[in-house]
């Protein structure tokens, strides 16, 4: 006798029981869950150049590397920290509806501070 399975969803695999999934030596990566995210051209040179400054930054060098995931991990940590804040009906106002200060005017190129005094190629030229 053949055992019913329940029909599958395209590119989604099921997940195996907690035990099952991962031993210790399993790399991270293995470990998570796989979810693509589109994003802007100006925030994947950002996040690049974000893990390039924190990873020069690191005292310790052992340890998991620093990657764009990374960041896009405690990014969403926080979001998930301040869902109770989140209002609005469009990216800029969920955006705004979670920021602790408001957006600039401008919905220009994502920027951040180096914090090294260099100007960035994101920042906008006067």
């Amino acid at each position: 006798m053949s055992e019913s399975r329940p029909p599958r969803t395209p590119g989604v695999r099921a997940l195996a029981p907690a035990s099952a999934r991962w031993r210790p030596s399993t790399p991270l990566y293995q470990r998570m869950a796989r979810k693509e995210a589109r994003v802007r051209e100006d925030q994947y040179v950002a996040l690049s150049r974000l893990v390039q400054v924190l990873g020069r930054r690191r005292t310790v060098r052992s340890g998991p590397r620093l990657t764009e995931n990374t960041l896009i991990r405690v990014g969403i940590d926080l979001l998930l920290e301040r869902a109770d804040r989140l209002v609005g009906n469009s990216e800029a106002e969920l955006r705004a509806s979670v920021l602790d200060e408001p957006p600039p005017i401008s919905q220009g190129p994502a920027l951040f501070e180096l914090g090294d005094g260099q100007r960035t190629d994101t920042e906008p030229r006067r």
